[in-house]
């Protein structure tokens, strides 16, 4: 499940050429718009995320080894932490170094993006850990669950108008890559699509009009 989307990033990559000689600006947009905020932050970290991060505890559940591990005398929120910790960094090295390959395959765009962007990646790589841990502690099949949210809710509800979209990772992750490549060339939505909607003018009563008078 994993392989699958890495692989298919780098055949795009590789397929798809970023020519940065004549238009900087223009082949780094693309790649920030077409690549990073299309297809790496909505697709490739998800999944990286959820592949691992709902196993850690949905796999105790599965096997039915979960009770074994929680008569142990250690505290809970322990064993929670455990797990986070223990995922953490597998998913942050999996992430970081297909972003690292990716870049080396886009050229002179992705080196540029790999050090504006990195940021970004690191912080909604810990918040998709993180969230999905929280899935596997919850629900019973966590992982179903964090495919639907990840591949279905994330996409409606990360382009929907108003403050819906604000509980979407993705769109926190989009908002700061936005901020970031403003600068080399990176065109960002209308200013409008990162606030809510615009409160409706009140209408005034015609005893408001008298009393004005």
């Amino acid at each position: 499940m994993v392989l699958l989307p890495l692989t298919g990033c780098a055949l795009f990559l590789i397929r798809r050429h970023y020519d940065a000689s004549q238009d900087f600006e223009g082949a780094f947009d693309q790649f920030s718009n077409e690549f990073m905020v299309f297809l790496f932050t909505s697709f490739v970290v998800p999944i990286c995320a959820l592949a691992y991060a709902t196993t850690s505890i949905g796999g105790d559940r599965e096997d039915r080894t979960l009770l074994f591990l929680l008569v142990r005398p250690i505290p809970r929120p322990l064993v929670l932490l455990a797990k986070l910790v223990a995922t953490l960094p597998l998913v942050l090295g999996l992430v970081i170094g297909s972003y690292w390959v990716y870049c080396r395959l886009a050229g002179p765009v992705g080196a540029t993006a790999f050090q504006l962007y990195l940021p970004a990646v690191f912080c909604m790589t810990v918040a998709y850990v993180s969230l999905f841990h929280l899935f596997a502690v919850t629900f019973r099949h966590s992982t179903i669950v964090a495919l639907i949210y990840s591949l279905f809710m994330e996409f409606f509800l990360g382009n929907m108008p108003g403050i819906i979209k604000r509980i979407a990772v993705n769109y926190y992750a989009r908002s700061m890559m936005y901020d970031l490549g403003s600068s080399h060339g990176m065109n960002a939505p209308d200013p409008t699509w990162f606030v809510r909607s615009p409160p409706r003018p009140a209408v005034r009563r015609s005893s408001d009009w008298r009393s004005a008078d």
